[in-house]
């Protein structure tokens, strides 16, 4: 019997976008819909204005429907409750199901009706758009996503291409940059189908898409079969979704297998573990790049790292010499990447390494806000290898100390707050643990796993300190940034890792108003004058 004969469902968290569209789906195919969320807004108004049946309030009882479906963003002794009190009944994680209509779609599974209600549901908009004039890049991995992509539109925009950007810190479309959110770095399709449009609306020759995991298992880039790929490194990270390494690389993989035209370019990252299952996967359609294997097709080597990045950009034809006036050696392999795309587009090697000269720093990304009498970085990095690149790197550019601003995310993957903790024992002199983003978490508890790393890292010398109180909310990460401007001394450096450009702080399930850079320069200022 197919998932969709059924006469009813009930879904929790139905004012969810991806929700929201599934309800939407089975309303139009006349199935009777119950929802559970804890507030009324215009998508549940609307749903209910469908027929939807809707209970402002967490589920209570077994559900006396076909099927269920719930998210994997709710509290884990909710999902529990749920589970175990329904076992007579199917049950699906949100995006598990979003997935799964989206390939019943394409592999013409559906019958005419439903195909009819996936189309009008709108839970897949990106098989309506005319991509045939527009070149479509798309960039993966688990860090440098960002700044790979923002470098290829400068370099493409550089030789005279009108490309488009949509990455984690905004879209830029023409003239115009656009916010893409909070917490996201894939927009849902039905976000990325306005900005693809306004896109194709100006005459964009290309446009450079970051992809996420989520992204592509939750078929938000449903649709779209790019010309070129690239992948920066694929390390362990969101395994509170995926659960395991292996099930985060297979979805990462979905862009090679899923999204992938006859003639696709795929750039790979040859000194990363990924390397040998994606080039398996890419059938030869493959670039390599690397900073340790000069077997690669581009291979860079003599790498300085001061005010500069200095570094020889090697292929097997030509040798010439780069120069890109941002920090972090690890962002050579970033540009390796960008290389590696726009060599396919039409640019020369000489085309790269002189327009790469103008490259802006990309915002939040080792963003340099201060340089005298201490140097202050702010970075997005929310990973182990994030953070272990960020502190090896400023650990190359300073005889002072590092004083290393940071914190976890609650409900996010727990695993990496002990490897974070370590790693920043072992690169920063001083550590100091504040809010980011802890969520329904108590903070004092996120901190706890994070030094429990920090104490194994073997430096019994160095300095940890706490900021814990998270009933201070957004005063909390403020203090501790205070904290750190107050002790820096000459020739330290202050480096504030996990939020970078993002607008806000999440607390509880409250979203405070909050921008690192823009707080840091605050307080730098209030510092001066004092």
């Amino acid at each position: 019997m197919s998932k969709y004969d059924i006469d009813s469902v009930s879904v929790v968290g139905i004012g969810g976008t991806g929700a929201y569209y599934i309800a939407k789906f089975f309303l139009l195919l006349g199935k009777d819909v119950y929802g559970y969320d804890l507030k009324e807004t215009d998508r549940t108004k609307e749903l209910e204005e469908m027929g939807a049946r809707i209970e402002y309030s967490n589920p209570t009882r077994p559900f006396e429907t076909d099927c269920y479906l719930y998210t994997h963003n709710m509290p884990e002794n909710l999902i529990d409750r749920i589970l175990s009190s329904n076992k007579n009944i199917p049950g699906y994680e949100i995006g598990e199901f979003y997935h799964s209509l989206i390939s019943d779609y394409e592999d013409n599974l559906m019958s005419e009706i439903e195909k009819d209600a996936f189309i009008k549901s709108e839970l897949a908009p990106l098989y309506s758009l005319d991509l045939e004039n527009v070149r479509m890049i798309g960039v993966t991995g688990t860090d440098g996503k960002t700044t790979s992509c923002t470098m290829i539109y400068h370099l493409l925009k550089s030789y005279g291409y009108k490309p488009a950007l949509i990455s984690t810190v905004s879209a830029i479309i023409g003239d115009e940059e656009i916010d893409t959110g909070f917490h996201t770095t894939t927009p849902t399709s039905q976000e990325l189908y306005k900005l693809i449009k306004k896109a194709l609306g100006i005459g964009c020759t290309h446009i450079v898409l970051e992809t996420t995991s989520h992204g592509l298992e939750q078929g938000r880039v449903a649709g779209i079969k790019f010309d070129g790929i690239g992948y920066t490194n694929v390390t362990n990270e969101h395994l509170d979704y995926h659960k395991t390494y292996e099930k985060y690389l297979e979805a990462k993989s979905l862009l090679i297998t899923n999204h992938t035209k006859s003639n696709s370019i795929i750039v790979l990252n040859k000194d990363d573990a990924s390397y040998e299952f994606l080039s398996n996967l890419s059938m030869g359609k493959d670039m390599s790049y690397s900073i340790k294997d000069k077997q690669a097709d581009l291979y860079a080597s003599n790498i300085q790292d001061s005010d500069n990045l200095k570094f020889k950009l090697n292929s097997e034809k030509e040798s010439l010499k780069v120069e890109i006036p941002i920090y972090g050696k690890y962002n050579v392999s970033n540009f390796l990447l960008a290389c590696g795309i726009c060599i396919n587009e039409g640019l020369t090697l000489e085309n790269i390494c002189d327009y790469i000269k103008g490259f802006v720093t990309v915002k939040g990304r080792m963003e340099l806000l201060q340089s005298e009498p201490f140097k202050v970085f702010v970075d997005f990095a929310h990973t182990p290898n994030a953070t272990f690149q960020v502190l090896n790197s400023l650990r190359d550019i300073t005889k002072g100390r590092i004083i290393h601003v940071f914190g976890c995310a609650g409900l996010r993957d727990k695993t990496k707050r002990y490897s974070m903790g370590k790693i920043s024992n072992e690169l920063a002199d001083i550590s100091i643990l504040t809010a980011e983003d802890p969520r329904t978490e108590d903070l004092k508890d996120i901190n706890n796993e994070i030094e429990r790393g920090w104490k194994d890292g073997g430096f019994t010398k160095k300095e940890i300190i706490r900021f814990d109180n998270d009933k201070d909310n957004i005063e909390v990460r403020k203090d501790a940034i205070k904290k750190a401007l107050e002790l820096a001394e000459e020739g330290d450096i202050v480096i504030i890792t996990g939020k970078a450009h993002e607008q806000s702080l999440c607390f509880g399930d409250i979203e405070y108003s909050w921008n690192d850079i823009a707080e840091t320069e605050k307080l730098l200022s209030s510092l001066h004058k004092s």
